[in-house]
């Protein structure tokens, strides 16, 4: 095993990389891009500059602790239980076969908001671990191998289905379009990006968006079980192969700057994900919801929804401070539900590993 304590008294080695809102989520699995690859599986993701931070230091030599502001964890380094809270990230320091290291993570997104957090947290962690390894002389890992590495870990450990658009959006950054292409026997990483909109183009899109966050976690492992069940046993497939035309259509609409036909297909996907799986939305998030779109705005909750974060999308950005005057009321009900600041990250992936 490496030992990293070392090193890590001589450098400080930090990685962040940001969440992301969705459009076409869940075509990234497996089971639906391998079996529709004709139908070009795609999901469209906007980076949110809410980051996730990792911050190694060195620690007892044979040993290895991961802690947030919330708890703390540590073990033996060839004892690491995958099941504990921090089961994802001790995984990850068992691929890399390191000990003496103390892995610190803190958060500027709400805890388990359905904006990708887990796939953040993994590209993060890999990134930090990596740099700290490359410190001592191996080689850096690229970008395509940071995305496949955090997905196949997760993905491994089977905690929940997950495919590779968190990861994605966190290392790459920006508003994309992602075409899924697992079966590629080429040596290409198994995704195509393209880039829905410059950085100049950001501010347009900025100003149209409100998200909030309901306070209260959401678990997504039981409504992701249910959406894929749906899609296994054909009884949803032509709404699935909808979604899927969605997402196309919203990376098209957003390249052309057509915020109403943008948020026409949010509040579609969100109206056929809710008759798929009802518990989607709270009845906070659908009092949020009938506000927005009250105004003609798109409406979706994040991720999975049944809690975490909703989002909307105003054609015209002179009808946000309405809406969030609206949204606000509606929050005040539920202890730390809050709106949360819309940018997007163009940015992605961050790692610094610095001398004294």
């Amino acid at each position: 095993m490496i030992y990293l304590g070392e090193i890590l008294v001589e450098r400080a080695v930090k990685a962040s990389a940001p969440c992301r809102l969705d459009v076409g989520g869940t075509w990234d699995l497996k089971p639906f891009a391998l079996l529709y690859a004709h139908l070009s599986p795609t999901t469209t993701n906007l980076a949110l500059k809410m980051r996730t931070h990792v911050q190694l230091k060195p620690y007892e030599f044979g040993w290895v602790r991961v802690a947030d502001r919330f708890k703390e964890e540590r073990f033996p380094a060839d004892e690491v239980p995958f099941d504990a809270h921090f089961g994802l990230v001790f995984a990850i320091l068992s691929h890399f076969g390191v000990h003496g290291v103390s892995v610190e993570l803190s958060y500027e997104s709400p805890p388990k908001s359905g904006l990708g957090g887990s796939g953040t947290l993994a590209v993060t962690a890999i990134a930090a671990l990596d740099e700290a390894c490359a410190l001592l002389g191996k080689q850096r890992m690229s970008r395509e191998r940071i995305v496949e590495l955090a997905h196949n870990i997760e993905d491994g450990l089977r905690y929940s289905y997950t495919g590779m658009q968190d990861q994605c959006a966190s290392v790459y950054g920006g508003v994309n379009r992602w075409t899924w292409t697992y079966n590629s026997n080429s040596e290409r990483a198994p995704f195509i990006r393209e880039e829905v909109l410059d950085a100049e183009d950001y501010p347009e899109l900025e100003s149209r968006l409100i998200i909030a966050y309901l306070g209260r976690s959401h678990i997504s492992s039981e409504v992701n079980e249910r959406q894929v069940k749906s899609f296994l046993d054909g009884s949803s497939r032509k709404i699935w192969f909808r979604i899927n035309e969605i997402a196309i259509e919203f990376a098209e609409a957003l390249k052309e700057c057509d915020w109403a036909r943008a948020a026409s297909l949010i509040s579609e996907e969100n109206r056929l994900r809710y008759g798929m799986v009802p518990e989607r939305l709270t009845p906070m998030s659908i009092r949020l919801m009938e506000a927005a779109q009250a105004l003609g705005a798109g409406f979706a909750a994040a991720g999975a929804g049944g809690g975490g974060c909703v989002w909307a999308l105003c054609p015209d950005p002179s009808d946000v401070d309405r809406i969030k005057r609206g949204w606000e009321e509606v929050l005040r009900e539920e202890k730390n539900a809050k709106l949360l600041e819309a940018r997007i990250d163009g940015e992605g992936l961050r790692v610094k590993g610095l001398g004294d």
